[in-house]
């Protein structure tokens, strides 16, 4: 993953600055994504110490508005910070100021007022979720908009990209691991605490907040952005500006794979705690290894992916990550229906079909659109990173929330329950559709590496 016999623009320590940002950005929303609805809405069972605290009809939609939010903050954003002036740049005042108000609301999240179910807890989560999540597009729209201006080499946009995605990975680890254990050891609470009074799933949110303060601020606070140029003085209106991206042909096709793909795989995300504990019949802890294994799988094939694409280019290498994901995930509807094999060790098989495909999804969209600011720039003249990824932001944040949604219509109208699970089984046939849709519209991309 070094890349030192390709062109580079980067030292190692500056890689190591730039890429630990994405610790965070691969932390926070895991632990929401994995555990929020979970937390709000829990399979009860007599003698459980877990309590409901919101519908299951409406906890999605409550979970999913700050999804919402953030989406439509994005192009905002993008634009705010592609036309930003500073003497810090562009991207950094964002970073700086933007993660501690991000940090504290990815905390307050898991402190409802209320015991029990209550409308009042729906509004504490959906007010928290909407602050988390429109700080956290303050945050990462920039921040990800650093890449393609940091280094013009294509190789080393891929090596910097495999370093993100190591980053990422090991904050989902530590999101869906670290958090897992807490709360399978304390969800009847930390001593000398009740459950209901300070639990693992708020001990949680506040650790990982304050891990993913520091990733995002030594990135802050590392790296210097490059001299402002006239290619950064962006003079294009927003409505102008949002055209221009909309008329960039290689865009689209990306923006259907990359909107569909959040949609299949945050619904199974979602699903990954209700699946091995009602339908593997395991727990809490269970949840955490099956991540585990796809997590750890994934990071030993990054180096492979990035191989791959130099070699035969991202486009081939992304849809074939594509293939293997829509024959996958319609196999987890037949986890606890194989005669003679065991429901917890079917379904580890299952989800460690998913590591290949999972690999090439966190190495090769990043220098995809790095490409495609690239050839923005060649029609309009400008650099406008931040535009493009606000525009991303607008549709995959917005899936992402929809995938919550999704899961709780899912679980509502057909059952999440260990008598009646079907709700948590055609979760995997679902995502694999819209990562089907995704695959065929991306079959348009139109560039060559």
């Amino acid at each position: 993953m070094s890349g030192s016999a390709s062109p580079r623009a980067l030292s190692n320590w500056q890689r190591f600055a730039y890429s630990v940002g994405n610790f965070g950005v691969g932390l926070l929303p895991s632990i929401a994504g994995s555990w929020a609805m979970y937390y709000y809405a829990p399979p009860v069972e007599e003698g459980s110490c877990l309590m409901a605290f919101v519908p299951m009809s409406l906890i999605g939609l409550m979970l999913g508005a700050g999804r919402v939010a953030e989406a439509l903050l994005n192009p905002f954003i993008g634009d705010w910070s592609d036309k930003t002036r500073s003497r810090w740049g562009r991207r950094m005042p964002y970073i700086r100021f933007g993660t501690p108000l991000l940090v504290l609301a990815a905390i307050m999240i898991w402190f409802p007022p209320i015991k029990g179910e209550s409308y009042l807890n729906a509004a504490w989560v959906c007010f928290w979720m909407c602050i988390m999540s429109m700080s956290f597009a303050a945050v990462v729209a920039p921040y990800l908009s650093l890449l393609p201006e940091l280094t013009p080499h294509n190789d080393e946009r891929l090596t910097v990209s495999a370093w993100m995605a190591v980053f990422e990975i090991l904050g989902t680890l530590v999101a869906t691991a670290g958090a897992g254990f807490l709360i399978d050891a304390y969800k009847c609470g930390v001593p000398p605490f009740g459950a209901q009074e300070f639990n693992g799933f708020q001990l949680a949110g506040i650790v990982f907040g304050l891990v993913s303060l520091a990733a995002f601020l030594i990135t802050g606070f590392v790296i210097k952005e490059k001299e402002h140029s006239a290619a950064k003085e962006v003079t294009l209106p927003f409505m102008t500006g949002v055209r221009e991206v909309w008329k960039n042909k290689a865009f689209f096709p990306y923006l259907g794979l990359v909107t569909t793909f959040r949609i299949g795989i945050d619904t199974v995300v979602v699903a990954i705690p209700y699946m091995v504990s009602v339908v593997m019949g395991g727990t809490e802890g269970d949840a955490v290894f099956v991540q585990l294994e796809v997590i750890l799988g994934s990071i030993l094939l990054f180096p492979v992916v990035n191989w791959l694409s130099v070699k035969y280019g991202k486009k081939l290498i992304t849809l074939i990550g594509c293939v293997c994901f829509v024959v996958l995930l319609p196999l987890m509807m037949t986890i606890g229906m194989v005669p003679g094999i065991s429901p917890m060790l079917y379904g580890y098989l299952v989800f460690a079909l998913a590591i290949p495909p999972i690999a090439v999804f966190n190495v090769t969209p990043r220098p995809l659109i790095a490409d495609i600011i690239d050839a923005d720039e060649k029609v309009t003249g400008f650099r406008r990173e931040a535009i493009y990824n606000g525009m991303e932001g607008l549709f995959s944040r917005s899936a992402s929330g929809f995938a919550w949604v999704l899961c709780s219509l899912l679980f509502a109208f057909f059952g999440n329950t260990p008598e009646n699970h079907l709700g948590i089984l055609i979760v995997g046939p679902v995502g694999g559709f819209f990562v089907l849709i995704g695959s065929l519209l991306f079959r348009k991309y139109p560039i060559k590496d």
